[in-house]
Parts: C-alpha cells; structure tokens; sequence
C-alpha cells in the first residue's frame, strides 16, 4: 500500500515537471505563435465580413463606344480636343421645300432702298402693286417725298399694314377694314392660334383699301380706328389726280449743309442745282437760303421768242414727252415767252452752242485798243429742217395686231428729239404716232403713255402692248416702244439707229425693263 502511494506521488510529479517544461517551451515561443494567430484571425474576420454582405443583381454593362480606345501604355502629353458637334443646315443655305402635303409659308413683307430714279409709281409697277399700299405701308401722303437711299417697306400684295394694340383680336381687325378673319391668318402665318399674337405684332391686311395719312375712310368702329385704309368697297386712292413725276420743290439751307450733300439727298447733280438757281460761286450758299430743287437732273431753261417744245426738246437732246410731263403740260404747241422748263436730262448739243462774235476793234490817233462790244447773246442755231420722209398708208382698226403692221413700216426712219411725224421721230413720239394713226389715240407725255391702260405683266405680254424702260440715258421714266411678238420690240432708238427691233432679253434692255401698259382694245 506504501509502495504504491510513492509510485503514484512519483507519477504526479513526473506530470508536474512535464508540465512546467512544456509552459516554459510555450512562453519561450509565445511570439510567433501570436503573430501567426493574429494573421489568421484578420483573414478569418475579412472572410466573414465578405460573406456577410449581400450580394447585388447584375445588370448588363454599357455598350462601349467604338471609338473609345483603352489607355496607352506610356503616359503621353497629348491635349485633349472636345469634339465639336457638326453645324445645322439653315434655311438660307438649304432651304426646305414644302412637302406634298405642306404649303409654302406666305412671303413677308421686305424693305426696299429708293435708287436714283426711281418713283412711287415705278416701284409699283415693279412689285405689282398699286401705288396706294406702297404710301400707306410707309405713312407718305406726298409720291414725290422720296429720296435716293430712303429705305419703303414693300408688302406682298395690295392691302395695308396694320400694326395690333393692345386689347386687339384678329377678328376685330378683319371686321375694321372689311375682310375676312381667314385671309389675315393666312397672309400672315398665325398658325391655329391666331389671338396668341402680341401687341405691336405688324400684319399685312390683304385686300383692304389704303388711301393717303391724313384722309379718313368710312370705316365701321370707334373714332379711334386707324386711318390707314378704307373697308372694303370705299374710294381708293386717286393717284390718277396726282403728278405721274415729282415737281420742283424749295430747300431751306441748314447748317452744315454742302452743295453736294444737298444734291446727294435729292438724288440731282451739283451743276443741276447750280443752273437752277443761277449761282455761279458754290461757295456763297448759307444758312437760310432757299433753294430750287429741279425732281430730276438736268437744267431749268426759259422759253424764249419763236421757240416751240420740239426746238427746245432737239436742242438739249431729250425726249419731248418728258418735257411734257415734268411740266405738268398737255399740250407740246401752248408754252409762252418767259415760261420756265425743267428738262430732264437735258445737255446742250454741240452744234446748238452760239459762235461769239469778234471783238470789234477801235482805230484813231491812239495806239488800237480792241473794245469788247456787248451785245446779246445770239440766240443758240435752229433746229435744221428734216428732209421729207415718204408717208406710208396706215392701218385703222381695233386690236394690237394693227398697232404692230403700222409700226413696222416705219422701221429704219429717223430718230429726231422732239419729233412725231414720219419726218423724225423720238420714242414717245413714235409711240404716240402709231397709237393715233391706228385709231387708238394716246396722249404724248411718257408718263400719260404709261398711265393710259392697264398694266400687263411681262408673261402676258401680247403684241401691240406698249413696253417701258428706266434710266437709260436719264434717271426715272426714260424710254418706251412697241411689243411685236416672239420677245422684241420696235421703237425709235437713237439718232444713230433710228426706229429698229430690239430684243426685250437683251443684256441691256432686259436690265432697264420697268413695265407694260396695254393702250388698245
């Protein structure tokens, strides 16, 4: 029994120093061994916190551009270039055409700057208007009042431009000037809500009737209605009681003002002011002078003894029926001694000019002394007569095909200033010849040629109508003949040429064309 408590006590303290041994092997090596536990906890705890998030859906990934490139391999200084995005085509550059089903937008109204020569009414008949809308358009109660450079607003058809105040509905403005709410919708692009326009909008008011500022139509409305335009039905304008050519007007000199910014504003030359007003020194004219301002270049001449329109037409080489019609004449036979005539245009003809006469020379005692003897100037040389010219047998009946076979035997006739006789003829004067002797007379000025029938458009053209061109060898209303057919016409051309054919295409005429009037049946 002893034995065996010793063999056991033995045991336990072999157990005992086992132990100790092993805690102090495990001390000695306690470093490593944390470390290494350490490093496998963090793993474990990342492990887990992984695992404990929740796990998103997927989603398909963008479609990557083509022109996206991954990065290069080496860093390169390249700057970046933001591409630009390409520009829009305009309408200016290609405008859309309106498809089979779309209507073309309706044209708006434009401005127009005045050229030298040109009037209210040749910008009329050029845009196809009448005269009216052009002087209501632009609040002009005088057609002479225009100036070289003056800028017209020009509508796109007859009517009156209308600007909208305020409290103002389209179908009130229809109901003012007598048209229909439709006709100012559609003149006007409104679209489908017409009263969203806003105030101070201007609209063309097709078919309304403009008469001058200042004189008031019986409109349908308050006193307040604008007095632009007639309602339909009422009186237009009577241009017909108006000068067809501006008139001679006085200008009050201001400060600051020259010779030439005078002639400039009123589309004349220098030498046209100066003859006008018979100054000689440019340099005299001051504030508060007045002046005469001829309408058109040229030259202000009085008639003196024995003289008739023809001689003076000859003389200074102008048409003698716009001697007519810038003096406001009717008949070329009834002028009188001391009258005072604008010519247009007007230059002296060389031939026309008077040889002085030789000083007269004094002899005596004393040594000569040439004298200058004053006299009146001699009157300039006379028209010479024109040779006989053979008559030919015209033709009287109605419609243009008689007005073209009586102008056609004429051809090759000569061309004299202020004629109208088979002796000589000048344009208007041919016009006005052929026009009587065919039984459908006319008057002899240009511009009463011109007003004398309707206006036809250069598609419509039929042989015998009368065609007019502008600044040819003046400003303004200058020249005119006959259309025979297939794109010419006759006329008295030039004292070179005579009464020829010409082509209305060519360069030259097509370039001053102006209009056409029908002046027979």
């Amino acid at each position: 029994m002893q034995r065996a408590d010793q063999t056991a006590a033995a045991r336990i303290s072999r157990l005992a120093a086992d132990a100790e041994s092993l805690v102090d092997r495990l001390a000695q090596s306690r470093p490593r061994y944390l470390l290494h536990g350490s490093i496998a906890l963090i793993g474990l705890a990342t492990v887990a916190a992984v695992a404990a998030q929740p796990r998103p859906t997927p989603s398909r990934a963008p479609p990557v551009a083509s022109a996206e490139v991954s990065p290069p391999l080496l860093a390169l200084d390249v700057p970046q270039v933001t591409p630009q995005p390409e520009p829009a085509i305009t309408t200016e550059t290609a405008p859309a055409r309106p498809g089979p089903n779309e209507t073309a937008k309706p044209p708006k109204p434009f401005t127009h700057v005045v050229e030298e020569g040109e009037t209210i009414r040749m910008l009329a008949a050029k845009f196809s208007l009448d005269p009216a809308t052009i002087l209501s358009a632009n609040n002009l109660r005088d057609p002479d009042l225009i100036t070289v450079g003056q800028e017209l607003i020009i509508l796109p058809t007859d009517g009156v431009l209308h600007t909208l105040r305020a409290g103002e509905s389209i179908r009130r403005v229809a109901q003012r000037y007598g048209v229909e709410t439709s006709e100012i919708i559609k003149a006007n692009d409104l679209g489908d809500n017409p009263d969203m326009v806003q105030p101070g909008t201007d609209l063309v008011v097709p078919g309304a009737t403009p008469v001058l500022p200042g004189q008031r139509a019986v409109a349908s409305g308050d006193d307040s209605d604008q007095e632009a335009a007639s309602v339909g039905g009422g009186a237009s304008l009577p241009l017909s009681n108006q000068r067809a050519v501006p008139s001679t007007r006085t200008y009050e000199v201001q400060p600051g003002d020259t010779l030439v910014s005078i002639a400039e504003t009123f589309g004349v030359d220098v030498a046209t002011i100066l003859s006008s007003n018979g100054i000689d020194d440019p340099d005299t004219i001051k504030p508060g002078s007045e002046l005469r301002i001829l309408p058109v270049k040229g030259l202000e001449y009085t008639v003196d003894e024995g003289e008739t329109l023809a001689d003076i037409a000859w003389r200074y080489q102008v048409d003698l029926g716009l001697l007519l019609d810038y003096n406001d004449l009717n008949d070329p036979d009834v002028i009188h001694i001391g009258q005072k005539l604008v010519v247009p245009g007007g230059k002296l003809r060389p031939e026309a000019v008077p040889v002085p006469a030789p000083p007269a020379v004094v002899t005596g005692a004393a040594p000569a002394v040439a004298v200058a003897v004053t006299k009146p100037a001699p009157k300039p040389a006379p028209k010479p007569a024109a040779p006989a010219a053979p008559v030919q047998q015209n033709v009287v009946g109605r419609g243009g095909g008689t007005i073209v076979n009586n102008a056609m035997k004429y051809v090759g006739y000569r061309y004299v200033f202020g004629g109208t006789s088979p002796a000589g003829f000048d344009c208007s004067g041919f016009v006005f010849y052929i026009h009587n002797a065919s039984g459908a007379p006319v008057g002899r000025g240009m511009w009463q040629q011109y007003n004398g029938g309707a206006h036809i458009p250069i598609n419509s053209l039929q042989p015998g109508d009368t065609v007019f061109f502008a600044n040819t060898y003046m400003p303004g209303l200058s020249h005119d003949g006959i259309y025979i057919g297939g794109g010419q016409f006759v006329h008295a051309s030039d004292e070179r040429t005579g009464v020829t054919v010409s082509s209305l295409w060519s360069g030259y005429w097509q370039a001053h064309y102006v209009g056409a009037t029908r002046l027979w049946d």
